[in-house]
C-alpha cells in the first residue's frame, strides 16, 4: 500500500514537489480557494528554476507559453539609464503570466487536487502519522504533511508560530497588459520612493509592476488606483504611462516577508515555498526558489523516505541559499525604495559606474545554481554526510 502524503497548498511550490515526488506516495493536494487559479501578474522563472522543469518535462510548454528577454536596463524616472546587464546562461531568462505557470503545473496532476479545502489543525501523532482537521469538520490521517500555503501559512504555525509576516514599507502595483508596441527588454526604473518593472510576456503582453513606499494595505480611495497610478507615475518614461492607462485590471499587495528561521520540520511535517522562506520580490527569485525546494525535498524523500534523514538534509541545502536570497532581495529592496534626494544621487551614481562585469557576477550567483546537479543527491555524498547532518 502506497503511503499518504497531503501537500497543503496549490501554487507553485506545492504543484512542483507533487510532480518531483515519486510514483511510489500517494498525494493529495489541498487548496483552500474555492477556484483553483492563480492572479493575473507575471512571474519571473530564471535559469535556476528552468533546469527543474526541464528535469519534470514541463520546459518546453513553459518556453512557448513566455517571453526571453536578452538585456535588463536600470533607468531612471525619466529615461536615463544607469546600467545595461546581459545574463547567461545555457537557459533562457524568461517571464510568464502566473496563470499559465499555473496551468502548466496543473498537467497530469488535477486528479489529485481537492479545492475549497483549508485547513483547520494538525496533530503529529505517536505511531508518525499526522491527522488533519479541516475547516469543514472533516478529518483526515496521512503519512506526511508538505506545506506549502504561502506566507501566511497556517502548516507554519504549527511548526515555527513566529507570528504575522513582517511589512517592508512598501505597497505594490501590478498589471498584464496587450500593447501594440515591442520593447524587447526587461527594465527597473528608479524614482523618489518609487519603481516601476517592465517584463515581457509574450506577443506584446507585458507585466508590469509599480511600487511606493506607504502605508499597510493603504486603500486607494477615494481617488481611485487608475488615478492615483498616473499622478504618481505620469511623467515616467515611456512606456510606463501607456501601460497603466491601458491596464483593465490592477492587483494590490502589501509586501511582506519574514526573518529565516531554521527548523521547518516537525515529525513528518515540514514545510516549502512561501510557507518556509518568504521573500521580497526585488530579486525575482520567490517562484524560483519554491521550485527549487520542492524538488530537493521530493528527491531527499524519494532516496530516503518520509524520514528525518530526508528532511534534515533538504534543510541544510536550502536553508543557507534561501536565507541569502531573502536577506539580499530585503536590501535590494531597501536601495530602491529609498526617498532622501542625497541618497538617491549616490544611488544612481554606483549603479552608473559599476562595471557591467560585477553585475553579471552578482546575477550569475543565483542563475547558476543547479539544484538538480546537486552531488548530495548521490548515493556517495549523502551517506557521508549523513551523520553530520542528523547531529544539526
Amino acid at each position: 500500500m502506497k503511503r499518504k502524503v497531503a501537500i497543503i497548498g496549490g501554487g507553485i511550490a506545492g504543484l512542483t514537489f507533487a510532480h518531483c515526488l515519486s510514483n511510489d506516495y500517494e498525494i493529495h493536494i489541498f487548496e483552500k480557494k474555492q477556484e483553483f487559479g492563480e492572479v493575473g501578474a507575471a512571474i519571473s522563472v530564471f535559469p535556476n528554476a528552468l533546469c527543474v522543469m526541464d528535469e519534470i518535462g514541463l520546459l518546453d510548454s513553459i518556453l512557448n507559453t513566455s517571453g526571453k528577454f536578452k538585456n535588463v536596463y536600470l533607468k531612471t524616472n525619466k529615461g536615463n539609464i544607469l546600467s545595461k546587464t546581459t545574463p547567461k546562461s545555457d537557459y533562457p531568462v524568461i517571464c510568464i503570466h502566473r496563470a499559465d505557470l499555473h496551468k502548466i503545473l496543473l498537467t497530469g496532476i488535477k486528479s489529485h487536487l481537492h479545492i475549497d479545502r483549508g485547513i483547520k489543525q494538525l496533530t503529529n501523532l505517536e505511531n508518525g502519522q499526522v491527522k488533519i482537521v479541516f475547516e469543514n469538520g472533516d478529518i483526515s490521517v496521512f503519512d506526511a504533511v508538505i506545506g506549502a500555503d504561502g506566507i501566511h501559512s497556517v502548516v507554519r504555525k504549527h511548526i515555527i508560530n513566529d507570528g504575522a509576516p513582517i511589512f517592508r514599507g512598501y505597497n505594490v502595483w501590478r498589471g498584464v497588459v496587450k500593447t501594440n508596441f515591442d520593447i524587447g527588454y526587461a527594465s527597473e526604473t528608479y524614482g523618489k520612493g518609487q519603481r516601476v518593472g517592465i517584463v515581457p510576456i509574450k506577443d506584446g503582453v507585458y507585466g508590469w509592476w509599480a511600487t511606493c513606499n506607504e502605508a499597510f494595505l493603504q486603500d486607494d480611495s477615494p481617488e481611485g488606483t487608475k488615478p492615483k497610478l498616473k499622478r504618481l507615475f505620469g511623467d515616467w518614461h515611456y512606456p510606463i504611462p501607456e501601460l497603466i492607462e491601458n491596464t483593465e485590471d490592477i492587483l494590490k499587495n502589501s509586501l511582506s516577508d519574514r526573518i529565516p528561521h531554521k527548523g521547518w520540520t516537525k515529525g513528518n511535517i515540514t514545510l516549502i515555498g512561501d510557507a518556509a522562506h518568504p521573500t521580497t520580490p526585488n530579486l525575482g527569485q520567490g517562484g524560483c526558489m519554491a521550485i527549487e525546494g520542492a524538488y530537493l525535498l521530493a528527491k531527499c524523500i524519494n532516496k530516503y523516505g518520509l524520514s528525518s534523514k530526508a528532511y534534515n538534509i533538504y534543510e541544510k541545502y536550502h536553508f543557507p541559499r534561501s536565507k541569502e536570497i531573502v536577506n539580499e532581495s530585503l536590501k535590494l529592496g531597501k536601495l530602491g525604495q529609498i526617498s532622501n534626494p542625497v541618497l538617491i544621487a549616490l544611488r544612481n551614481f554606483f549603479f552608473k559606474i559599476m562595471p557591467s562585469s560585477i553585475a553579471m557576477k552578482m546575477i550569475d550567483k543565483y542563475f547558476s545554481y543547479r539544484v538538480t546537479e546537486l552531488k548530495i543527491l548521490t548515493e556517495f555524498y549523502i551517506d557521508n554526510i549523513e551523520q553530520d547532518v542528523l547531529k544539526k
